[in-house]
């Protein structure tokens, strides 16, 4: 779960994604926040957490882009934890906790994708202004059409449950991205390699406290990375056996799992 000043959020979100764990039987719930060294004392709220409950964990760094702080967060997590299920969740409460034991419980039926879509039938975007809403349907489109995926509805969702084993497949060279457009570039190599996925609609409430991070640099790095999936749609990169090199996996390679835990 990436941060950037969100003590206030922190200090309310993680009970409530704690409570969770007792409606999940299959598998153990941790907690990892990837703090960007926020001013505002996100992490110290995070460290109070860690002193009450071991499933609590965070991870500090600078402050370098969503996709950054993703790909160190996700790839400390199979390394700390060794899990088998990786959840992406945002840390302003636009994400509803009370979600966590559905997606879980889909990756049980063989789904190694499940998207919490703000789109599909049956969702609800109140928080969403119009003109997010606007680019970030567009911005679907686009995804689509670049990327070769199949008809989702939501390319852009921040709210995600990844089996270990699909994300091992991933190609860092692919995924490399700074911004926001890690979700996509994410999601394009997932499916690209196999993701077997469904879509849960959602309902994306407002922001509980602050403001958001999505910044205009991140919107014309989205644009620019479109012409990167095109090109891994329409290029074979991968090798002629199918395998990704241990040198180019995104988080890690594939070994046995103990004890099933997801991490968020």
């Amino acid at each position: 779960m990436p941060s950037y000043n969100e003590a206030e959020n922190l200090r309310e979100l993680l009970p409530q994604i704690l409570r969770q764990a007792e409606k999940i039987p299959t598998h153990e719930l941790h907690i990892l926040v990837v703090d960007d060294n926020s001013p505002d004392g996100s992490s110290a709220v995070v460290s109070e957490w860690m002193a009450r409950d071991t499933r609590v964990h965070l991870l500090q760094g600078n402050k370098l882009g969503l996709g950054e702080a993703y790909n160190r967060g996700i790839t400390h997590a199979i390394a700390l934890l060794n899990p088998d299920l990786i959840i992406q969740m945002d840390a302003d409460q636009q994400h509803d906790p009370a979600l966590l034991p559905l997606f879980i419980d889909l990756t049980n039926y063989g789904f190694t994708l499940v998207i919490g879509s703000r789109f599909a039938p049956g969702a609800g975007n109140p928080a969403l202004s119009f003109y997010r809403r606007i680019i970030s349907r567009v911005g679907t489109i686009l995804v689509r059409a670049a990327a070769g995926l199949p008809r989702l509805h939501d390319c852009t969702s921040g709210y995600r449950c990844i089996a270990v084993s699909a994300l091992e497949q991933c190609n860092s060279r692919v995924v490399a991205t700074r911004g926001y457009s890690f979700q996509s570039s994410l999601l394009s190599e997932l499916i690209r390699n196999g993701a077997r996925v469904v879509e849960i609609p959602i309902n994306f409430g407002p922001r509980g406290h602050g403001e958001s991070k999505l910044s205009f640099r991140d919107q014309i790095e989205f644009v620019t990375n479109l012409g990167s999936l095109w090109l891994r749609r329409n290029v074979n990169v991968r090798p002629q056996n199918g395998t990704v090199p241990d040198s180019d996996r995104a988080f890690g390679t594939c070994a046995s799992r103990t004890p099933t835990r997801p991490e968020v």
